[in-house]
């Protein structure tokens, strides 16, 4: 009985693997054909099926055998353009041909001169070639800066690369591993094939989450943060160098009466659409509720708040196509020892009122 693993069992098993996969992506996209990199994925994991059978049903050939390297380059490759049509963006890059040639070419070449072992080596080096350049890219480069289930599927695409280096090593040692070449890749497949798909079918979960996160974290009408998001964002930004603009709309029951309500949510608006243009980096526009707005500015004193306060006031007094409107703000800032905003924006709502009082359309702190 022999020591090693069954080739054909391990290739039965990475083909119903893979078909299954196919199956799945097909499913998907049936339900819903918009989302097309899904055949992308369905695709490449197909070319996979059909090299393994080829592998299986027609032996070895040098031509034949290097067609089908190159098939698995172009496997890799469509599961770099399923992602890259999944982003939205161009899904073919110039690039990406190598990655289809070089294992078919360091297969070829060194096989129709006569060397065998130069052509599995050249072919297991155009695999992890292949390897290295579609999970850095899924994993966003050197800085790794995917998230999720791409960062998964990049890092199952890199995973084969040690199973490839130690078939190198088996064959220029010349050991006595029947099928190495097929082999340690094979037995990779059966956990890393599941791995990297799962990574895959995790990303349009992920995008769909992180698009409620943002639709419950923003106030429908005007796009600026709710309570909530305000609530979410407040651990990164709340401590000493923040200043909290209040802003309240003078007379908004008013503009509501004489002009109705469309224009005074066209007012609403216009206020969180402008404040949203004049900050910057991490600072936060804020609808409280009704028409009482909130700005957070970071790295800011109450010198730059006040600045920023009399900016956004002379700003709103602007914006056309509107009834004439007007602001009055109060700014605080928040004061050592104050690991949050509450008090700070209980100080910007009191000076908020004493600008009312003064005579509205004015800026106090």
């Amino acid at each position: 009985m022999s020591a090693y693993p069954d080739m054909p069992t391990l290739r039965l098993c990475s083909i119903l693997a893979s078909a299954a996969f196919v199956v799945v992506y097909l499913s998907l996209w049936r339900g819903k054909s918009s989302q097309s990199y899904l055949l992308d994925w369905a695709a490449s994991f197909a070319l996979y099926v059909a090299t393994l059978v080829g592998f299986l049903a027609m032996g070895y050939h040098p031509v034949t055998t290097a067609i089908l390297c190159g098939l698995i380059g172009l496997g890799s490759v469509l599961v770099v353009t399923g992602v890259y049509r999944f982003d939205g963006v161009e899904p073919f890059r110039a690039w990406m041909i190598p990655l289809v040639l070089l294992p078919a070419v360091g297969h070829l070449a060194p096989a129709l001169m006569g060397y065998p072992v130069a052509a599995q080596v050249g072919a297991t080096l155009g695999f992890i070639v292949d390897m290295l350049v579609t999970g850095m890219v899924l994993i966003g480069g050197w800085r790794m800066t995917s998230r999720g289930g791409r960062r998964i599927a990049g890092f199952a695409q890199l995973a084969y690369i040690p199973g490839y280096v130690l078939v190198i090593v088996a064959l220029t040692t010349e050991v006595p591993i029947p099928d190495v070449v097929a082999l340690i890749p094979t037995l990779s497949d059966q956990m890393l094939l599941a791995i990297l798909n799962l990574g895959l079918i995790a990303m349009p979960g992920e995008r769909a989450q992180a698009a409620l996160r943002r639709v419950a974290l923003r106030d429908p009408l005007t796009g600026a943060l709710n309570r909530a998001g305000l609530a979410a964002h407040t651990p990164t930004i709340a401590g000493r160098g923040v200043a909290v603009i209040a802003i309240d709309v003078d007379h908004f029951k008013a503009i509501n009466d004489q002009h109705g309500h469309a224009t005074g949510d066209a007012v609403l608006v216009a206020l969180a659409t402008c404040a949203m243009r004049h900050v910057a980096g991490r600072d936060l526009v804020v609808r409280l509720g009704g028409d009482e707005f909130v700005v957070v500015l970071t790295d800011a004193t109450l010198e730059t708040g006040l600045a920023s306060a009399a900016a956004l006031r002379q700003a709103f007094a602007t914006l056309p196509d509107l009834p004439p409107w007007t602001v009055s703000i109060g700014v605080a800032t928040v004061r050592p020892g104050e690991t949050d905003l509450v008090a700070a924006m209980a100080r910007a709502d009191r000076t908020l009122y004493d600008a009312k009082a003064s005579g509205r359309n004015q800026v106090a702190a």
